[in-house]
């Protein structure tokens, strides 16, 4: 019994250490992850030699192929992500996102193009939280990932997994987000 609770120990630091950064970074999100799930994960840390490790893995796991289905949630906008999206959006693809006020008013000002013309897609739906964002996620054709931010903005950890466990845990949070939203209709504005 001890031997097994020990090892059970050294797994459970084993785990946290590999996952400080983001777990740092995450917020309380992973309070209830059963360790199963964390067990699951692939964890891509900014690193200094590597700051952009996290990013380059989202962009790994979106591809470039169109994608049936595209849910997510993001504390930020950025020119990468809206190009990366915008690469894999098909004329079938359903997309929702669902942003922050703040993020929402920069992106209508300051990409004006991307934000026109996804309200123009009958398929992309966005919705908008009036509390902060602190995470990002992603849920694309059966592969779920969860981003950590910086004070800055900056992606600094991202963990993924398409296993059946990983995949329902990223549906539940980002269910828990978008049950806190509210539909952004056509020819609305973000005041």
């Amino acid at each position: 019994m001890v031997y097994e609770q020990y090892t059970d120990l050294v797994d459970t630091v084993e785990c946290t250490a590999r996952m400080r950064e983001f777990l740092t970074n995450a917020g309380g999100i992973c309070d209830d992850v059963p360790a199963d799930v964390l067990e699951q994960l692939t964890v891509t840390t900014a690193a200094d030699n590597d700051p952009h490790a996290p990013i380059n893995r989202y962009l790994t796991v979106l591809g470039n192929d169109t994608v049936d289905e595209f849910r997510g949630v993001s504390p930020i906008v950025s020119r990468v992500f809206n190009e990366a999206a915008e690469q894999v959006l098909g004329p079938q693809t359903e997309m929702e996102l669902v942003v922050d006020r703040d993020v929402l008013e920069r992106s209508m000002s300051e990409y004006a193009e991307s934000f026109e013309l996804g309200q123009e897609l009958d398929q992309f739906s966005l919705r908008v939280v009036e509390d902060t964002l602190e995470f990002g996620l992603l849920l694309v054709d059966g592969h779920g990932l969860v981003a950590a931010y910086d004070d800055h903005g900056n992606m600094v950890s991202l963990v993924d997994g398409d296993a059946p466990a990983v995949v329902d845990w990223v549906k539940d949070l980002y269910e828990s987000i978008r049950s806190e939203s509210k539909p952004l209709e056509h020819g609305d504005s973000a005041v």
